[in-house]
């Protein structure tokens, strides 16, 4: 006779649940230390500096809450916290509205392979820098920028147009030009992943289109809705390069953190307003996780 098959698997191997502690720990191990290292640690570091003493372009190693109080706990900063989030809200809310169309095409109205392609087309601006990206939108949309010249010289206008630099809709589009393939690849992998019975199903049951939509696409994509959310919302807010550029002198919390130290080499007033905007991110994704199960997404 020849070898046995004990239940567990192919002959000679175990399943992963059958793996003893030791052989889990060896595994995990290599991530935890990496997570230790690159990720705690730091984030300990500038924890650590944010109680120091500053004092003339000097950090003193002395425990205080100064840069709490004067860098965090003031009006100014609150208000910069209350713009920095409602941006992050509205630039999510409109590369949605971009992206799941966007996605929606690749899915339903193009081939498998074809759609892919054209997302790949989405990554193609990446092969450049983010700040050659951005400052790429002031001679374009500039008072002698591009648009504008077309328009005076069509006899459309009789002036430039002052509002497509330096103001929301400047931002907007920087914004929209960097994040909109965050959002369009999640829900594009997302629809991906919906069973066609399913949709078949809605339509044998005379289910128009729009409730189709409503019924089943739209629930069963919410799963890469929300990831996308989550790309797009955390890296708007952290962004520097946009509103730097693109915004006319609005300043958001990425920008008071380069500011902090560029200007003045005050450490511990950034790394506290690091903390802080670390925080909020944390609990806006902790909130929108306790609504949307993402875990849907990998188990196509």
């Amino acid at each position: 006779m020849g070898p046995q098959n004990d239940g567990r698997g192919p002959i000679g191997l175990r399943l992963p649940c059958e793996l003893k502690i030791g052989e889990m720990r060896l595994l995990i191990g290599p991530t935890i230390i990496w997570f230790t290292a690159f990720l705690i640690i730091p984030l300990l570091v500038i924890l650590y500096y944010s109680f120091l003493t500053y004092s003339s372009f000097n950090v003193i190693h002395e425990l205080t809450l100064t840069a709490w109080t004067d860098s965090v706990l003031t009006e100014t900063v609150f208000d910069v916290f209350v713009r920095t989030l409602v941006i992050g809200v509205v630039v999510t809310a409109i590369t949605l509205a971009f992206g799941y169309p966007l996605a929606y095409f690749l899915r339903f109205y193009t081939t498998d392979n074809g759609g892919i392609l054209l997302l790949l087309f989405l990554v193609i601006p990446f092969w450049t820098s983010e700040v050659i990206r951005t400052i790429g939108w002031l001679p374009i949309l500039g008072k002698t920028g591009v648009i504008n010249q077309l328009l005076t010289m069509s006899g459309l206008l009789s002036e430039p147009i002052t509002w497509l630099l330096y103001s929301p809709f400047s931002q907007i589009v920087g914004y929209l030009q960097n994040y909109v393939v965050f959002m369009t690849a999640p829900i594009y992998i997302s629809l991906s992943q919906i069973d066609e019975g399913l949709l078949e199903a809605s339509e044998t049951l005379r289910a128009d289109p729009h409730s189709t939509f409503r019924n089943v696409t739209w629930p069963l994509s919410l799963p890469g809705v929300a990831i996308g959310s989550i790309f797009v919302f955390v890296l708007s807010i952290g962004n520097f390069t946009v509103p730097q550029f693109l915004s006319g002198g609005k300043s958001t919390v990425s920008t008071f953190i380069y500011l902090s130290v560029n200007n003045g080499l005050n450490y511990p007033a950034a790394s506290a307003l690091s903390i802080t905007l670390l925080t909020v991110i944390f609990i806006v994704v902790f909130l929108l996780l306790r609504v949307v199960d993402i875990s849907d997404i990998s188990q196509g």
